[in-house]
C-alpha cells in the first residue's frame, strides 16, 4: 500500500462541542506499514555496490541504518553516506529519501522537510517525474503533521498532476483522501466532503479492503464535526473491530482516541475517558511524544467538558510540553486554549489572557478558524469577568454573526444528499441487473430453437468470408512489403548518391584550396634545393615558404573541422594587417606561376603607404587567391592585373584578365557550387568549379559585395568591395602579418611545468620554451605533476591529455579542487573544434596544439606572463635557428625511441593486449607529430582508433604500414652515416 495520510499514517478531525463550538486538532499517526519504504527509497535491480563501501551494497546499508534506534547516530550515518564523493546522483537521491523518511518517523519534521526539498531538486535534475511526484506527496504529509495545511495542499496538488497524467487511479484516491483531511483540519468541510465523494468510487473499484476501511474511518470523523455522533460511533466501532482482527495496534490507538472524542460529545463521560486513556497509555508506552501532545489536548478538552479542571490543567500543560518539543503547532494551540479555559474558571484572568494570546497566534499560523472562534468566545467571557461589559458584548455579537454565517446546514444537506445518492445508485444498479437478467432469459427462450437452425449456416458464411478476407489481406500485405522494399531501395540509392556527392565536394574543396599555396611551397623548395636562389634572396624565399605553410595549416585545420563547415559556422577573426605586405605576398605567390605561362601578373596599390586595416587575413587571402588563381588559369596570353584602391570606407579590389571570358548565361551561374562555363573548360583547364562559390560565401560573411563582367574571348573583371575602417599608425607601429613572429624576438619571465609522458617530447618543448627565456620543469604524468606542484610554485602548466597513471583531465580536476589558480593549458595533438570546446568546458585555460607552432605558443604565453619584444632582422633569426643543432639531436633520439616503441607494440600485439597497444600508439603518434614525422603520426593514430573501435580486420595492414614507416628511419640513418 502506498503512503498516504490515512489508516497507515494520520488523520485530522475537527470536533464541535454540544454546549459550545470548539474546534480541536487531533493528530493520529500509525507505524509505516511494511513495503512503504521500498516505494519511497527506490532500488535498481542491477544496482552495483557503491565504491565507498566494500562491505555491503547501498541498499543493505540503508536497511541497517533504518533499523537504528539511536536517532542521532542514524542521522550521522546518513550524513556520512552523503559526504561520499563516489555516489551517483541516483544513489544520492536514494540515500536522501531514506534519510528524510527516517527523520519523519522519528518526529524531526523540520529536518525531514529540508531533506525532502533537497531530494526534490536532484529528482528534477534527473527528470524522474515519478520520484518528484512521490516527494511532493511526502512533503505534503510532513507539512500536514506540522499543521501547515495550506502548504500541504499545494504539495498534494502538484503530485496529483503526475498521477492524473499517468492514469493511476489508486494514487489519485490516496491524494484525494489526503486533500480531504487537510481541508477538514482547516474547517473546510464542504471541500473535504467533495474530495471524499471523488475518492470513494475509486477505492470501490481499485482499492483494497484496508483502503475502504481507511476512507470510512476518515468520513466517520467528518460525521463528528456534523454532530452525527451516533453514526460516527457506529462507524468507529466497525473500524475498531477490523483493526483488532488485523492486530494493528497503532491504528487501533487512533480509533480509541476518536471513539473517546465521539463519546465525549455524546455526553458519555465514562466511555469517553476509557477510550481516550487507552490511546494515551499506548502512546506513553511507545514513547511517541508527537501523539502524546495530541492526546494531551484531547484529554484536557474532555476533562474541561466534564468540569474536572485539575486533570484538565495537567493534560493541557503536558500537551504544551510535547507540542513545543515536537513542533506540533495545532496541538500546542489547543493546549494553550484549554489551559486558558482552566485559568478562566480558576479566576486566573491574567494567565488566561496571556495563554489565549499564544493560542490565537498559533491558531492563525495553522489556519484553524474554529479555534479562533473559540478563542473569541472565551475572550468575550474574560472581558465580562473583568468588568469590560461593552467590549464583551461587542465581541459576542461579532462572534454570533460570524458563526451564523458559517453555519454547516448546507454541509449536512450535502452529506445527506451524498448518502441518498449512494443508496439510489445501489438500488438502480440492482434493478438494472434484475431487468437485464430477465430480458436475457426471455431472449434466450425465444431464440433457442432459431439459433440451432441458423448456427451452421452462419458458420459456413463466416468461414467463406474469413477465407476471402485472408486472401485479400495476404495480397495487400505482399503489395505493402514490395512497396516498402522498393522505397527502402530508393532511399538507400538516394543516400548513396548524397554520400558520393558530399565526398566529391569535399575532395574538390581540398584540392582547390591547397593547390595554389602548395605550388608556391614546392616551387620555392625546389629553387632552394637546386641552389637556384641567390644568397641575399634566400631569406625572402624562406619567408614565402613559411607564410604559405602557415596558410596551408590554417586551411587544413578548417577542413578537419567538418562540423563547422557543414553547419556554415565559420567565424571571422579580424586582425590588424598591413595591406602592402599582404599584396606583396600575393604577388610572390602568382608572379612566377604566371611568368611560366607567358602571362604578366601585376599588383597595383593605389592606397596610402603603410595603410593598415582590421580584417580576417586568412579569409581575405582565400578570396584573393581564388580570384587570382582562376584569372591565371584561364589566361593563355596577355595579363592579369590586380588593382587595389580605397573609396568611401571601402577597400576595392579589381582582378582583370585577358582570358577566355564568359557569356551572359555563364556569368549568371558563375558563383554556383561546382559550376564552370561548360564541360570543355574542366577538360581544358581542370578545377572543380568550387572556388568562386567559396568566394561568394566568404564575401557574404564579410559583408562584402562581388561583381563580375565578362566578354567571351576578351577576358573577365571581378570586383570586390569590402567595408573597412582604416587603422591609423604613428609611423613607428607596425601591423601584424602572417610572418610577424618570425621577425620578433620574445623573452618571457616565469616558470612553467610541462606534464608529458614522452621523453623526447619533454626535451623538445623544454628546449623550445627555454629559448623564450622561461624556466622549465618537466614530469612524466599527472600524478607526478600534482606532487611537484605541492612542493613548488609555478606560473603556468602545460598538461598532456593522455598520460599513464593519471591523465590530464583527472589531474586538472584535482588541481581545481585543491585551490590551484594558475593557468593550465591542454598540450595535445587532438585539436578539432569539438575537442577544443570540451577542453575549455572542463576548465583548461586554453590549448597548445602539437606539432609546436611558435606563433600559437607566443600568443598564449603573452596572455599570462611578462615579456619583452625586440624587432630583429629575419636573417638574424634564421641564422640563430640554423646554428642550433639541438633539435636534430632530439629528433635522432626520437627515432631510436620509436623503434623501441614499435618492438613494445609488437609484443603487446602478440599478447593481444589491445589496451597497451592503443596507449603505445597514442604516445608514438603524439611524439611523431611533435618532430614533424606526419606519416608516422597518421599511421599510429589510425592504428589507435582501429583498436579503440574494435575494427580488428584493419589491424594487420596498419601494423605492417607502421613497421615499414619505422624501417625508413633505419634507411635514412644509414644514408646519413
Amino acid at each position: 500500500m502506498q503512503f498516504y495520510v490515512s489508516h497507515s499514517n494520520s488523520l485530522i478531525i475537527k470536533l464541535n462541542t454540544l454546549s459550545k463550538t470548539r474546534f480541536l486538532v487531533v493528530f493520529w499517526w500509525a507505524v509505516l506499514v511494511c513495503g512503504m519504504l521500498p516505494a519511497i527509497a527506490f532500488a535498481s535491480e542491477h544496482a552495483a555496490p557503491s565504491q565507498f563501501s566494500q562491505e555491503a551494497p547501498l541498499a543493505q546499508q540503508l536497511t541497517k541504518i533504518e533499523k537504528e534506534k539511536n536517532v542521532q547516530l542514524a542521522m550521522d550515518k546518513y550524513q556520512s553516506l552523503l559526504d561520499q564523493q563516489d555516489l551517483s546522483e541516483k544513489e544520492r537521491l536514494k540515500v536522501m529519501r531514506s534519510h528524510a523518511m527516517y527523520a519523519f518517523q522519528n518526529e524531526q519534521l523540520q529536518q525531514a522537510i529540508v531533506i525532502y526539498g533537497q531530494a526534490k531538486v536532484i529528482a528534477q535534475a534527473l527528470n524522474d517525474q515519478l520520484q518528484v511526484a512521490q516527494i511532493e506527496k511526502m512533503l505534503g504529509v510532513v507539512r500536514y503533521f506540522r499543521g501547515d495545511n495550506d502548504i500541504a495542499l499545494n504539495h498534494y496538488k502538484k503530485s496529483m498532476v503526475y498521477y492524473v497524467a499517468q492514469g493511476d487511479a489508486i494514487q489519485q484516491a490516496h491524494l484525494l483522501n489526503n486533500i480531504a483531511l487537510a481541508n477538514a483540519a482547516m474547517g473546510r468541510y464542504e471541500v473535504a466532503l467533495n474530495a471524499y465523494q471523488q475518492a470513494e468510487p475509486l477505492y470501490s473499484l481499485y482499492g483494497s479492503e484496508s483502503d475502504q476501511i481507511d476512507v470510512r474511518f476518515n468520513i466517520a470523523g467528518l460525521y463528528v464535526n456534523l454532530y452525527r455522533y451516533d453514526v460516527a460511533i457506529d462507524s468507529f466501532h466497525e473500524v475498531r473491530r477490523y483493526r483488532e482482527k488485523d492486530q494493528d495496534y497503532k491504528s487501533l490507538a487512533l480509533v480509541h482516541s476518536d471513539l473517546g472524542i465521539a463519546y465525549k460529545y455524546a455526553g458519555n463521560f465514562e466511555l469517553a475517558e476509557k477510550y481516550q486513556l487507552l490511546a494515551f497509555n499506548y502512546y506513553q508506552q511507545q514513547q511517541e511524544g508527537y501523539h502524546l501532545a495530541t492526546q494531551g489536548i484531547n484529554l484536557a478538552a474532555m476533562y474541561n467538558e466534564f468540569e474536572r479542571f485539575d486533570k484538565a490543567r495537567f493534560y493541557a500543560e503536558l500537551g504544551i510540553e510535547y507540542g513545543t518539543k515536537y513542533e506540533h503547532f495545532s496541538a500546542l494551540a489547543g493546549s494553550y486554549f484549554e489551559l486558558a479555559l482552566v485559568n478562566y474558571v480558576s479566576a486566573e484572568h491574567d494567565d488566561a489572557i496571556e495563554n489565549l494570546e499564544r493560542a490565537k497566534a498559533l491558531a492563525i499560523k495553522v489556519n484553524d478558524q474554529g479555534l479562533q472562534d473559540e478563542i473569541s468566545l472565551l475572550t468575550s467571557l474574560l472581558h465580562a469577568a473583568t468588568g469590560q461589559y461593552v467590549k464583551a458584548q461587542k465581541l459576542q455579537k461579532t462572534f454570533t454573526r460570524e458563526m451564523n454565517e458559517r453555519s454547516n446546514i448546507e454541509l449536512n444537506n450535502r452529506l445527506a444528499e451524498f448518502e441518498t445518492q449512494q443508496l439510489k445508485q445501489r438500488i438502480n444498479h440492482l434493478e438494472a441487473q434484475e431487468k437485464v437478467s430477465q430480458l436475457e432469459f426471455d431472449k434466450a427462450n425465444q431464440a433457442r430453437n432459431f439459433i440451432v437452425f441458423i448456427l451452421i449456416f452462419i458458420t459456413i458464411i463466416l468461414f467463406l468470408l474469413m477465407q476471402k478476407k485472408r486472401s485479400r489481406q495476404a495480397k495487400l500485405e505482399l503489395e505493402r512489403m514490395v512497396d516498402s522494399r522498393t522505397q527502402e531501395l530508393l532511399d538507400t540509392t538516394s543516400k548513396l548518391e548524397d554520400a558520393n556527392r558530399i565526398k566529391n565536394q569535399f575532395l574538390a574543396n581540398v584540392t582547390h584550396e591547397i593547390r595554389t599555396p602548395l605550388s608556391v611551397v614546392i616551387g620555392n623548395a625546389e629553387a632552394l634545393l637546386n641552389n637556384e636562389v641567390q644568397a641575399d634572396e634566400k631569406v625572402e624565399h624562406y619567408q614565402h615558404l613559411y607564410s604559405n605553410s602557415l596558410y596551408l595549416l590554417d586551411i587544413v585545420n578548417d577542413i578537419l573541422d567538418l562540423s563547422k563547415i557543414e553547419a556554415n559556422q565559420i567565424t571571422l577573426t579580424p586582425k590588424l594587417i598591413e595591406l602592402s605586405a599582404l599584396f606583396s605576398e600575393l604577388n610572390a605567390m602568382f608572379a612566377e606561376q604566371a611568368k611560366r605561362k607567358g602571362v604578366l601578373f601585376q599588383v597595383n596599390l593605389n592606397i596610402p603607404k603603410g595603410m593598415c586595416i582590421n580584417i580576417d587575413a586568412m579569409r581575405f587571402n582565400q578570396i584573393l587567391i581564388n580570384l587570382c588563381s582562376n584569372a591565371v588559369k584561364f589566361t593563355k596570353q596577355g595579363s592579369v592585373i590586380v588593382d587595389v584602391s580605397q573609396f568611401d570606407q571601402q577597400l576595392l579590389v579589381r582582378v582583370s584578365d585577358t582570358g577566355i571570358g564568359m557569356d551572359a548565361a555563364q556569368v549568371e551561374q558563375v558563383f554556383g557550387c561546382f559550376v564552370q562555363g561548360d564541360n570543355s573548360i574542366s577538360r581544358r583547364f581542370g578545377g572543380s568549379g568550387l572556388g568562386l562559390y567559396l568566394v561568394s560565401n566568404l564575401c557574404k560573411l564579410m559583408d562584402a559585395t562581388i561583381d563580375v563582367s565578362s566578354t567571351p574571348g576578351q577576358g573577365s573583371v571581378f570586383s570586390v568591395a569590402i567595408p573597412v575602417v582604416e587603422a591609423t599608425t604613428n609611423g613607428k607601429a607596425k601591423a601584424l602579418s602572417a610572418s610577424t613572429h618570425a621577425h620578433t624576438a620574445y623573452q618571457f619571465s616565469g616558470r612553467i611545468l610541462v606534464a608529458e609522458d614522452h621523453p623526447e617530447n619533454r626535451a623538445l618543448i623544454r628546449l623550445y620554451l627555454q629559448r623564450l627565456g622561461l624556466t622549465v620543469d618537466t614530469v612524466a604524468d599527472g600524478q607526478q605533476a600534482l606532487q611537484w606542484l605541492k612542493e613548488h610554485e609555478v606560473d603556468l602548466v602545460l598538461m598532456d591529455i593522455q598520460m599513464p597513471n593519471l591523465d590530464g583531465f583527472s589531474a586538472l580536476t584535482r588541481l581545481v579542487k585543491s585551490g590551484f589558480d594558475k593557468p593550465v593549458y591542454a598540450f595535445t595533438a587532438n585539436a578539432m573544434a569539438h575537442e577544443i570546446e570540451h577542453y575549455l568546458n572542463v576548465g583548461f585555460s586554453g590549448y597548445i596544439e602539437k606539432p609546436l607552432n611558435r606563433q600559437n605558443i607566443v600568443e598564449s604565453l603573452k596572455q599570462h606572463l611578462p615579456f619583452e619584444a625586440e624587432q630583429v632582422a629575419p636573417s638574424a633569426t634564421l641564422d640563430t635557428e640554423n646554428q642550433d643543432d639541438q633539435v636534430e639531436i632530439l629528433a635522432t633520439s626520437f627515432i631510436v625511441s620509436a623503434k623501441r616503441d614499435l618492438n613494445r607494440i609488437c609484443r603487446a600485439d602478440e599478447a593481444q593486449d589491445w589496451q597497451q597497444v592503443s596507449e603505445l600508439c597514442h604516445k608514438l603518434s603524439g611524439a611523431a607529430q611533435m618532430f614533424g614525422f606526419s606519416e608516422l603520426a597518421n599511421i599510429s593514430r589510425q592504428l589507435e582508433l582501429c583498436l579503440l573501435n574494435r575494427r580488428f580486420d584493419q589491424k594487420r595492414s596498419l601494423l605492417l604500414s607502421l613497421k615499414m614507416e619505422v624501417a625508413k628511419f633505419k634507411e635514412t640513418s644509414n644514408a646519413d652515416s
